[in-house]
Formats: structure tokens, C-alpha cells, sequence
């Protein structure tokens, strides 16, 4: 017995190093992507980073935590209660307390509920709109980075209660590649869990009571997520690249009738559902390619409007103090 107390008395102050100074490095690629004569300009005008991606570290040890990349960083002290928003280019940095996000935070969510106590005023018949969530595993199987990744598929279908996805609609698919999980990476997880439980936690009350109206309104939302709960898949992993598309769907019928483009671009472009029980706006004004609809779902009467991929590059456990820290010679900007 003494000789089992003596070996916990030796391990613990191990374990609570290994728990207090845990820490990762992680490198990610993120890219975006639009169809048309936009996602032209985007790569023409917007530089290496539009064409190639932004490729941004992020390091957490401790209570710290850096995102860096070639322009910006922003740099979360814990202890300190303060977020550090730092400009690489002109070297120079500003610092915001916590308790200054968490006052702007309950402005916003003020006048949010007040702009929204105005519009009551005149009520309008709300859509019956429903979400409609699939989560499946493909069965594709890839080596990524290294890393063996199995694909998960999230599709969410925004759609008018009484009419079929076809006949107009908004889609949005996350296909998802989970490797065997890196443990490493759960300090991350663990970091934005500490900082959402310091900044978000208080307002978590005030934000589902505000939300309640909404669920009530859109009673389509509170189904598809009992659906979504419903699904049994294995989500255990790490994402190393998550490919996000987002696109609107309608049928022929809804393209004859929408107003035609110029006769010299009639050609090249069809015209596309131009809403959704109000719900998507002027999403669906912009006209896209056919070319650019076959780069998208496949079906017909789609059109893409985005793609932004995620790609996990490394993973790496030995951090430095420099990697968790505002850069050497920068100047703070009141």
C-alpha cells in the first residue's frame, strides 16, 4: 500500500506538467472559391493568396494561443484576459480586454433585439421553411498529408415546406475527411473550449432566448436538427480537409420564367431561382455558367455560388515561447 502511494506521489507532478504545459503547432491551408467573372477578379486582383490559398500557423501552449499568417495574426492570452490583433506587414498590434469584446457583444445583441421589437410592428406572413440534414459516410478512402482519412458527407437542405429541394432550394455540402485522431490536436480543442467558456459563456442565456422566436417561426430548423441527431455515424477523428460547397438549385420551369440576361450573354448564362421564401435573398440573383454548374453538384438547375476548402498541412508538439508571443520590435497602436 505505501509503495502505491509512494508511486502516485511521484507521477503526479508529471501529470499535472504534462496538463499545464501541453501545448501544438498546427499549419492549415484555406481556400475559397466562386464560379464566374467574381471568382475571375478574385484571382486577378486578390494576389498569391487567392489563387493559392492563405496559409496560417496556429501554436497553443498554456493560456496562449497564436494564429499567424503572412498579413495578420491574433494572439488569445487566457491569464491575461486579453486578445492581441496584430498587423505583420506594418508591425504593430492593438489590444482589446475581454471585457470590452463581452460589452460590444451585449450591444450588438441590444440593438439586434431592438431593430427586431420594430419589425414586429408590421408582422409578414413568415415562410414555412424546413432544413433537411443528411450526414453518411461515402466509403472513400484517401491518404491526405500522410494521414489515412475516410470522408463524411453533411449535406443541409434549406427548402420552401411545400416544395420538393428541385424547385428551389439552398444546399450546402461539407465533405469531411477524418484520419484515426491526433491527439495533439485536442489541445486546441480544449484552448477554444476555455476561451468560449470565458467570453461566450455569459451570453449563452440571452443568445437561446433570443433564437427561441426564430426556432418558433421556422419550426423546419428544430426538425432537421432531431433528424441530424438521429444518425449514426462515426464521427471520431481529426478533419484534415473539409471541402464546403454552396449552391442553389431550381428546375427549368423557374429559369424559362426569370427575366433574360442581355442577348450576348444568353448564351453563356441561365438564370437562377432568385429566392426562397425570402430566406436566400439576392443569393440567388447573380446568373452562373453552365460550365461552372457542372463544377458544382452535377444535377441540373444548380448553380454554385462557393466552395471554400480546409486542408490540415502538419502537426507538430514542440512550441516556443516566441511562437505564443507579439513579435519582437512591434509597436502597440492606441
Amino acid at each position: 500500500m505505501k509503495t502505491g502511494r509512494l508511486w502516485l506521489v511521484c507521477l503526479l507532478p508529471i501529470v499535472l506538467v504534462t496538463t499545464v504545459f501541453a501545448e501544438v503547432k498546427t499549419e492549415q491551408k484555406t481556400k475559397m472559391e466562386m464560379p464566374g467573372v467574381l471568382g475571375g477578379l478574385m484571382k486577378t486582383f486578390g494576389g498569391k493568396n487567392a489563387r493559392e490559398g492563405i496559409v496560417s500557423k496556429t501554436a497553443v501552449k498554456g493560456d496562449r494561443k497564436m494564429t499567424i499568417n503572412d498579413d495578420t495574426a491574433e494572439l488569445i492570452d487566457l491569464a491575461q484576459e486579453k486578445m492581441y490583433l496584430i498587423d505583420m506587414k506594418n508591425k504593430s498590434y492593438t489590444v482589446r480586454t475581454f471585457e470590452e469584446m463581452r460589452r460590444q457583444m451585449q450591444e450588438a445583441m441590444a440593438k439586434a433585439q431592438s431593430q427586431s421589437a420594430k419589425r414586429e410592428t408590421a408582422p409578414e406572413k413568415a415562410p414555412e421553411i424546413t432544413v433537411d440534414f443528411n450526414l453518411k459516410e461515402s466509403g472513400e478512402k484517401k491518404k491526405i498529408n500522410g494521414y489515412d482519412a475516410r470522408e463524411i458527407v453533411m449535406t443541409i437542405t434549406v427548402r420552401d415546406k411545400n416544395k420538393k429541394p428541385e424547385d428551389g432550394s439552398m444546399v450546402l455540402t461539407s465533405s469531411m475527411w477524418l484520419a484515426p485522431r491526433i491527439a495533439a490536436m485536442k489541445e486546441v480543442e480544449d484552448f477554444d473550449r476555455r476561451f468560449a467558456e470565458k467570453l461566450l459563456l455569459p451570453f449563452a442565456a440571452d443568445y437561446a432566448q433570443q433564437m427561441a422566436p426564430m426556432v418558433a417561426m421556422y419550426p423546419g430548423f428544430k426538425e432537421g436538427m432531431g433528424k441530424l441527431q438521429a444518425e449514426k455515424v462515426n464521427m471520431d477523428g481529426t478533419s484534415v480537409l473539409t471541402v464546403i460547397r454552396m449552391e442553389v438549385m431550381g428546375n427549368a420551369e423557374q429559369t424559362a420564367q426569370a427575366p433574360q440576361a442581355p442577348q450576348a450573354q444568353q448564351n453563356k448564362q441561365t438564370e437562377i431561382p432568385r429566392s426562397l421564401g425570402g430566406l436566400l435573398g439576392g443569393l440567388g440573383r447573380k446568373a452562373a455558367s453552365k460550365d461552372d454548374n457542372n463544377a458544382g453538384s452535377g444535377k441540373a438547375g444548380s448553380a454554385s455560388l462557393m466552395t471554400i476548402n480546409e486542408e490540415l498541412l502538419s502537426v507538430t508538439t514542440n512550441v516556443a515561447d516566441a511562437d505564443v508571443a507579439v513579435p519582437a520590435g512591434f509597436k502597440e497602436k492606441k
